[in-house]
């Protein structure tokens, strides 16, 4: 079966609908997963899917795949990411698979594989599942798995809730961006004891009001605006499958995740002093100064769900988060990324401590920031671009702290740590574009860093200064 290379990412599959992707191909990948499966003597599986169009007809292919194997299903239905993770637990199963393409636009769609409880393949099981479907290497069962339908909702629903205590009922706003979380993240916060103002719950795979990227600054920008009329505690925006969120403060500010990152490290580590905590090369200083300050172990780590993940479990670590809003507790969770449980997780910790979302953070060191940055580029070049770039960039720099893969290993981007900030440019493990983020003290050397970043990226014709996958462009303005 020959299927776009391009798609087989160093952790999901991903690709565009009817051009790199149809249900032909999934029921291959299924087969050639399922052998992966085979081959460690896992013969069954949780299958779910999200909302988006193809996603029913790829999950139908997707089992089929899996079941001409010999692997045993479990149909899951239409779920958020963490109840497949869940579901592994509560029917006791290593293989999972998990029909999405997360914060892509609606053309786009894909999977995430399981490799284990709340673990997902790496590089290496991606490369190993794609030889299995390139050489049509399919293992040869003598018996057809089989097939049952599950619904996890309310188990899942009561083992989030036996976790969270919340202490005050807030108001929260709750932007699904007509994606899967529309289903059941509303009924899980009023359960939780919250008065939830639902905006964009109604559940639409066409994403009629965009993607839902809570990393998009137009995202969170409108939940702001509720927040503000109707004098919530909180507003939070949720990806299109429900791993991922973004946050919004009393306020209407917006905090961008690394924040989050500083304010759960805070709160873990005010209850297990000097442990450590793994953080993503996205983001910002903030997080190391304010783990350092509170006794924690900083670790900083390359970029993606999977490897952080894995980085949180071997290392031991007490959580591990993400620019892009993935976090990871291992403290009173199961280490996997679940947008309903860090969401109710805030909550619990603002109830503990009397304050508001601002007052939690507003000890912590200020820099301005820019968003999450996305450009596009293609699959075939964006590698090359990074590396052209770095040459440049440590040039430029040659005196500041440089993190990339002499660092990090297979790290996919160069960072710079100045005095008073960073720089950040690298490619994306599950898209074609580029991911840029910058920060400074004062806005003086942040509106400097902001046209050396913009200049240099122009000087690359690969660059696709109007795609689909481009997101907060209007930072480098």
């Amino acid at each position: 079966m020959k299927i776009n290379p391009n798609v087989f990412r160093n952790y999901d599959i991903r690709g565009v609908v009817d051009k790199d992707l149809d249900a032909e191909k999934v029921e291959a990948i299924g087969k050639g997963y399922g052998t992966f499966l085979r081959r460690r003597k896992i013969r069954h599986a949780v299958v779910g899917c999200d909302c988006r169009l193809t996603s029913p007809a790829y999950k139908t292919a997707m089992i089929k795949g899996l079941r001409s194997v010999g692997i045993n299903i479990i149909d899951l239905g239409m779920i958020m990411t963490q109840m497949m993770y869940y579901a592994q637990y509560r029917y006791q199963t290593n293989g999972g698979v998990m029909i999405t393409a997360s914060h892509n636009p609606a053309n786009y769609n894909g999977m995430k594989l399981a490799i284990g409880y709340s673990q997902t393949t790496g590089p290496e099981e991606v490369r190993e599942i794609k030889k299995i479907i390139d050489e049509e290497n399919y293992f040869q069962s003598d018996k057809e798995g089989g097939c049952e339908e599950k619904n996890v909702t309310k188990d899942y629903q009561e083992d989030v809730l036996k976790r969270i205590v919340l202490k005050k009922k807030f108001k929260v706003v709750v932007d699904s961006g007509c994606g899967t979380t529309g289903m059941y993240i509303p009924k899980i916060f009023k359960k939780a004891g919250c008065e939830v103002i639902g905006k964009n719950i109604k559940v639409d795979g066409s994403f009629p009001v965009g993607t839902p990227d809570p990393t998009a600054k137009k995202v969170v920008d409108r939940v702001a605006k509720i927040v503000l009329k109707r004098k919530a505690d909180l507003g939070i925006a949720f990806d299109g499958d429900g791993d991922r969120i973004g946050l919004v403060d009393e306020k209407g500010d917006i905090l961008w995740n690394d924040v989050l990152v500083a304010i759960f490290a805070k709160e873990i580590l005010e209850r297990f002093p000097s442990s450590k905590i793994i953080y993503n090369t996205l983001c910002s200083q903030i997080v190391r100064e304010v783990i350092r300050k509170n006794g924690g172990i900083p670790i900083m780590w390359k970029t993606g769900h999977s490897f952080i993940k894995a980085k949180v479990a071997e290392e031991n670590a007490a959580f591990g988060g993400e620019l892009s809003g993935h976090f990871f507790f291992a403290d009173n969770a199961y280490g996997h990324d679940d947008g309903t449980y860090a969401s109710l997780r805030i909550m619990e910790y603002l109830g503990e401590k009397n304050q508001t979302l601002s007052q939690l953070y507003e000890s912590f060191p200020k820099y301005i920031s820019s968003p999450e940055i996305k450009i596009g580029c293609p699959d075939e070049k964006k590698a090359g671009v990074i590396a052209d770039l770095s040459i440049k960039f440590k040039k430029d720099f040659p005196d500041v702290e440089i993190t990339d893969k002499s660092v990090i290993p297979d790290d996919d981007g160069i960072r710079a740590d100045f005095s008073d900030g960073m720089m950040i440019f690298r490619y994306s493990q599950n898209g074609p574009y580029i991911t840029i983020k910058f920060e400074a003290k004062d806005q003086a050397k942040y509106d400097e860093r902001k046209k050396y970043v913009r200049n240099l990226l122009k000087t690359y014709p690969e660059m696709i200064w109007e795609d689909e996958l481009c997101v907060n462009l209007e930072s480098l303005d």
